[in-house]
């Protein structure tokens, strides 16, 4: 059992984002024949560096649930939780938020959308990948002493290194890459970040080690590569590395063609088992042997050196591929091809554009990278290390040179400069195919074709290769400036879509280079500093005749308005270069006169006739005023908080802080929010705080004091006494001029009270604060005689509970719970109070009730709290056992020792009503918070929790979302007594609400239930009188009706799309099979042993067979044919004994289609008048109702039929029912039956249903349900 103790924990977060990493090369999908998909998108848990869970669980309209779960000891942990516009999720625990905020943790190591999407979940691996540095990151940089205790540290955490893989060294960014497994990475966090002991400064630089991907016909001629090996150059004596996932080096375009090679996957070989690397290879440098040449690389005599970076997956990390450039590096590789990255994007400061900065820095090597393969996405989706600034970034183009659709485009996030640098054949490249692997599009035996970027980059390090052999004295810089200066401009497309163009080999062997790119410092508008020189530009003359050339600049926004004339200004208009001359060329920039804006253009270098030679491309970013925003936090005392790091959210994103001590950030004119909250110690548990100023308006230095004195508390008033049980959570949602943000909180059920900073009214873009709360009647309330006061004692897990109508005690001091204590206490018939030190709690409630004791109370130390979480489930305690905070115990003892006191106890563990609130405040927070449940104000939901067998309980949650958020948290399952109803309040409004409801109680509650009946989201109208009925008999395969998202099941082409949930409830509610091997994360506590199987039956021949039912798609012939569906499931457990077994089968025709079209799956709605127990009353006859129906989107049947048979032992026999039709308007039928009790039934008894329905167009359904609900016996005949 968990013992709390206080703690006191500030949240001070900065914001994390970053997407996740995706191939560079765009995979063609396979398809396959009688093809299921899962039952619905599983959960993913992931491991954040500081051993805290996270679990996130697709739902329907894109919208996810989410928890977390502490690591050992970390309770007192509050999590802040970010949600962007699209849809990225960040949890960020409290005690990592200043190291991100100071750069010295990646934030991509709390980007929880991003490590589910790298793999880094628990399904995909057991360990976290870290690169360690011992250079404290940004805002943390320190002293020379600080930074040897860093390196000290940084020494200590190798040791956590996982056995199974050994450490690498980074030496180009001074870094280790190490393993964490998942059970090490609270030990590891506690060594890396110390209790109280270090300071930023002292503490090492980690990232995550991302996971990295890999991202030929007429393309080489659309560079211009057949005129440079016409003139002699194909890459002689030029070394260029292929950094990929290897190399088939039998193949016949790459047999004695590769010098070198190294692994660095950890597979053992460099042989390509995935293909990507053979394909990209030959691109480089193919000799095209197995097509008779018409299949040469760009550089076809190049040396390659192949360093396997990435797994025989595709995939591979980010250390994997440093150790990979370094060891290129070593090799003297002029050329390093690198058709490979994340799509995370990022600003070039993340280890692997590092790397590639710093191995460039020498001039030896050029890296050429793909830019990505995310354009889909749209602008600012360069991911690493195409980012780099060092790095030839290479988007892809068609064969019409039109950008290919998926090529990722700027501008670089950050400085917003040009990437990608130009752009090169990529989309359908056929090129080399290595044995055995299927990658692309195969083309034959030794070919297959290919789209990414992956593809255009080998094309432009083969061209640096033809360029370094003609300059062999080039350093990688001028190779970059001379092709990117050089390149073909498409019209049509941006700058920042194409940098300088197309590559065009020819040209770059021309007479004219000069400097590539140029990102200029960025302009303050209404500067009045005058010109000043701000970059320069190179040119050169590598002709033997004259140049005279015309520059000229122009730039402009994306939208069209061009840069004002005298912003940017040239040294000289003109140039007359000699033959091998070259010359440098000022730029001057003044801001008096420019716009706010991001410009990209380029400077052009024309010829006499008018004709462009060479060209750089500029990028130019004009921002308001910067001004110092300095924050200062202050405590609930009104006390500053030392290294606070609070939100700070823009038009442009979160600003970033320069410094922490004082936190400072550098920011433009405009509004802001700034954000922060605090988790404070109370007497009865924990309060958190949260402190907004929403429009911050910036037009000078100015200094945010938020102080955490100055706060209301949010109140929730109820019909009916109340306590908040389970997870406590809040956020705010803040847009500015159209940018997003959600910041939220969760906290445990230690959390009482959350207290919120008034707001003015916001008038500048949008605000919400909202507060998510669960209520239901107090537990446990103890009152002491003569006291006026009660109090809150917890029951423990396990412990009986009293009567619902309460009981009174006599309490006396029983010491410690020993024997001889109990003993002197005489405490048979009393309540016993013992001072509690971690003792064995079930052998103290045996002691107890022994003695004789009626319950026993716990008075917990100083310093803990005694909350617990009581349950259903486990085996009983001897007795009621109860635990009492310190102060509230100590004054039990310290009265009863004066004179006898009783105390009275009142509550319930079967609340008969529950308050479901979203409270939400528009555009302002009020001086008072006070939110009212009413059944005016909310909808009154009367739920009954139908029985399904031998359990209590079941298990449910209500998730809920606003209407710009896209993750719900709702933590904890709550137990619900079955066989009854509860009154439920829940919020109405714009509020979206998802039920989910099991039938059992499940091994975890700290999780969101994954397993059970759910509904459609839907919002409740205020004043609403709704009723739910979950698990009504009977419970039967069937296709939810009205439900908004449901997967249409179709036929398209050849293909069957089904999708009908195993099991739904009368009431539409559905669910799917379970199985055993779900293991504990919100499922159930007993396997059910459940069964779904699908056949499919084609003009009587069965085509098709599912062991995970009528889920998934099936390829059938071509033609119009009949189809039978047959599905049939069971579940028989203790705590399922209706619906035990369904057998369902469909008749239906379907013909080859052109466009998707709806199944005529014949469907049948059941209304039996069972009550909470699932059972009929002993009355001899009943009426049941049924209506049959075509799934949604299909007209109402016509002429349907229906028959009904009974049984009552076990379908041993049948009884046809009396039925009567009563056609629905609208909806196919509507019919009743007459139940009757057969003579020879006698007490209580299961009852078969066998229901057949058909409609005039020859569809039909079959469908028996095993035991579908209970007829109560003693009928009385008449």
């Amino acid at each position: 059992m968990a013992w709390i103790r206080l703690t006191a924990a500030i949240s001070t977060a900065l914001v994390l984002t970053t997407g996740g990493l995706s191939s560079a090369s765009v995979r063609a999908s396979s398809s396959g024949t009688a093809t299921t998909e899962g039952v619905a998108e599983s959960a993913s848990t992931v491991r954040l560096v500081t051993g805290d869970r996270v679990t996130v669980t697709p739902g329907d309209g894109g919208r996810r649930t989410a928890s977390v779960v502490p690591g050992p000891g970390r309770r007192g942990i509050v999590f802040r939780t970010y949600e962007q516009d699209d849809g990225t999720m960040t949890v960020l625990p409290s005690d990592a938020a200043e190291l991100v905020a100071a750069g010295t943790l990646d934030r991509r190591l709390f980007d929880v959308t991003t490590l589910i999407a790298q793999g880094y979940d628990e399904a995909g691996t057991s360990a976290l990948p870290l690169i360690v540095s011992p250079e404290p990151g940004g805002a943390a940089a320190g002293t020379v002493s600080s930074r040897k205790a860093a390196a000290t540290t940084a020494d200590r955490l190798s040791a956590f290194n996982t056995a199974s893989v050994p450490e690498r060294r980074l030496e180009s960014i001074d870094a280790t890459a190490l393993r964490v497994d998942d059970d090490d990475l609270g030990a590891f966090w506690k060594a890396l970040r110390p209790v109280g002991t270090a300071r930023l400064a002292q503490i090492p630089r980690v990232w995550l080690d991302g996971r990295v991907a890999p991202a030929l016909d007429r393309s080489t001629a659309q560079i211009g590569a057949p005129s440079a090996w016409k003139a002699g150059f194909e890459g002689q004596g030029v070394k260029v590395a292929v950094l990929d996932t290897g190399v088939d080096a039998g193949h016949p375009d790459l047999t004695g063609r590769i010098a070198e090679s190294r692994d660095f996957s950890d597979s053992g070989n460099v042989t390509d088992h995935f293909g990507h690397g053979t394909h990209v290879a030959s691109i480089v440098g193919g000799s095209g042997a197995a097509s008779g040449g018409s299949r040469r690389g760009v550089a076809p005599r190049a040396d390659l050196l192949i360093g396997k970076v990435l797994g025989d997956d595709g995939y591979g990390s980010e250390s994997q591929v440093i150790a990979g450039m370094e060891w290129a590096a070593t090799e003297h590789a002029k050329v390093v091809n690198m058709s490979l990255g994340s799509d995370a994007p990022t600003d070039g400061t993340d280890p692997m554009s590092q790397a590639v900065d710093t191995l460039s820095a020498s001039g030896q090597t050029l890296f050429v990278v793909a830019a990505g393969n995310a354009g889909d996405q749209g602008a600012s989706t360069i991911g690493s290390p195409g980012a780099a600034d060092a790095a030839l970034t290479v988007g892809a183009v068609d064969r019409d040179d039109s950008l290919a659709p998926f090529s990722s485009r700027g501008p670089r996030p950050g400085d917003q400069a040009v990437k990608p640098d130009v752009t090169a054949p990529g989309v359908g490249i056929v090129a080399a195919r290595a044995s055995g692997t299927a990658m692309g599009t195969p083309v034959d035996t030794y070919y297959t074709a290919a789209s990414g970027t992956s593809m255009a980059t080998p094309h432009v390090a083969g061209a640096a290769a033809l360029l370094a052999q003609k300059h062999p004295e080039w350093s990688g810089p001028q190779l970059k400036d001379a092709l990117i200066s050089t390149a073909h401009l498409v019209s049509g497309t941006k700058v920042t879509e194409q940098g300088g163009g197309r590559i065009d080999i020819g040209a770059a062997m021309g007479a004219l280079t000069a400097t590539g790119s140029v990102t200029l410092p960025p302009l303050q508008t209404a500067d009045a500093g005058g010109p000043r020189r701000v970059a320069t530009l190179h040119y050169a003359n590598e002709s033997d005749h004259q140049l005279d050339l015309k520059l000229s600049a122009s730039l402009s926004r994306d939208n069209g308005v061009t840069l004002a004339d005298g912003v940017i200004a040239l040294g000289s208009g003109t140039l007359r270069l000699a033959p091998g001359a070259s010359v440098d060329v000022p730029v001057l920039a003044d801001g008096a006169h420019a716009a706010r804006g991001s410009y990209y253009g380029y400077v052009t270098a024309t010829g006499p006739d008018g004709t462009a030679l060479a060209h750089t491309t500029l990028s130019l970013v004009v921002h308001a005023p910067l001004h110092r925003m300095t924050v200062i936090a202050k405590d609930r005392d009104g006390k500053v908080i030392q290294q606070a790091a609070p939100t700070i959210w823009g038009a442009d994103g979160f600003a970033q802080y320069t410094s922490l001590d004082p936190a400072v950030a550098v920011v433009e004119e405009g509004t802001y929010q700034v954000s922060f909250g605090t988790l404070d110690n109370a007497a009865d548990g924990q309060e958190l705080r949260e402190v907004i100023n929403p429009q911050v308006r910036v037009t000078k230095d100015s200094t945010v004091i938020l102080d955490a004195s100055k706060v209301t508390e949010v109140k929730i008033r109820t019909p009916r006494p109340s306590e908040q049980r389970g997870i406590l959570s809040y956020q705010t949602y803040r847009q500015i001029e159209g940018n997003g943000l959600i910041q939220g909180v969760m906290y445990f059920d230690l959390a009482k009270r959350i207290y919120v900073s008034p707001t003015a009214q916001v008038t500048d873009g949008t605000f919400e604060f909202a507060s998510r709360w669960q209520l239901t009647a107090p537990q446990l309330t103890a009152t002491p005689q003569g006291s006026s006061r009660p109090f809150t004692p917890y029951y423990l897990p396990t412990s009986p509970v009293f009567d619902d109508k309460g009981t009174r005690l006599t309490a006396v001091d029983a010491g410690t719970g020993t024997a001889a204590d109990l003993k002197a206490a005489h405490v048979r018939g009393r309540l016993a109070v013992i001072r509690y030190d971690f003792g064995d709690d079930t052998a103290l409630a045996r002691a107890a009730a022994d003695a004789g004791a009626k319950a026993l109370m716990f008075v917990v130390p100083k310093d803990f709290y005694p909350w617990t979480r009581w349950s259903p489930d486990g085996t009983r305690l001897a007795l009621p056992v109860m635990r009492a905070g310190n102060a509230e115990g100590t004054a039990l003892l310290k009265r009863s020792a004066r004179t006898a006191t009783q105390v009275r106890f009142t509550g319930t563990v079967r609340s008969p009503y529950l308050y479901d609130v979203m409270q939400v405040s528009r555009q302002r927070v009020p001086q008072h918070l006070v939110h009212t449940v009413s059944g005016d104000e909310s909808a009154v939901v009367h739920a009954t929790y139908a029985r399904t067998g031998a359990s209590d309980w079941a298990s449910e949650q209500r998730f809920a979302w606003r209407p710009y958020q896209d993750t719900a948290w709702n933590q904890y399952t709550r137990n619900v007594p079955v066989g009854r109803e509860r009154v439920e309040y829940v919020t109405a409004g714009d509020t979206l609400w998802n039920h989910v409801v099991h039938h059992d109680t499940i091994l975890d509650q700290d999780f969101p239930l994954q397993v059970g009946m759910r509904e459609a989201t839907h919002t409740y109208r205020a004043g609403q009188q709704a009723t739910e009925r979950w698990f009504t008999a009977p419970v039967r395969p069937a296709l939810p009706h009205r439900v908004a998202d449901w997967p249409a099941s179709t036929r398209y082409g050849n293909t069957l799309s089904l999708y009908v949930p195993d099991f739904t409830d009368a009431a539409g509610h559905w669910s799917f099979a379970e199985s055993d091997s779900l293991g504990g994360i919100g499922t159930r506590a007993s396997g059910t042993g459940d069964t779904a199987v699908a056949d499919l039956y084609r003009d009587g021949k069965r085509v098709a067979h599912s062991d995970t039912g009528a889920w998934g798609t099936y390829e059938v012939p071509t033609g119009r044919a009949g189809y039978r569906l047959d599905l049939t499931t069971g579940r028989d457990s203790d705590d399922w004994r209706f619906g035990t077994r369904t057998e369902t089968s469909w008749s239906f025709a379907s013909d080859t289609t052109a466009s998707p079209a709806l199944l005529p799956l014949l469907q049948v709605d059941y209304s039996v008048p069972v009550d909470a127990e699932n059972a009929v009353g002993p009355q001899h006859t009943h009426t049941l109702g049924f209506g049959v129906r075509m799934p949604d989107g299909l007209p109402a049947p016509h002429g349907t039929k229906l028959k009904v048979e009974t049984s009552y032992d076990d379908g041993r026999t049948w009884v046809t029912a009396r039925t009567s039709s009563t056609p629905g308007k609208g909806t196919g039928g509507r019919f009743t039956a007459t139940l009757e009790r057969p003579s020879g039934a006698r007490g209580d008894a299961y009852v078969t249903l066998r229901v057949t329905a058909t409609d005039d167009a020859g569809h039909s359904v079959r469908q028996t349900i095993d035991r579908a609900f209970l007829h109560r016996g003693s009928a009385t005949r008449h």
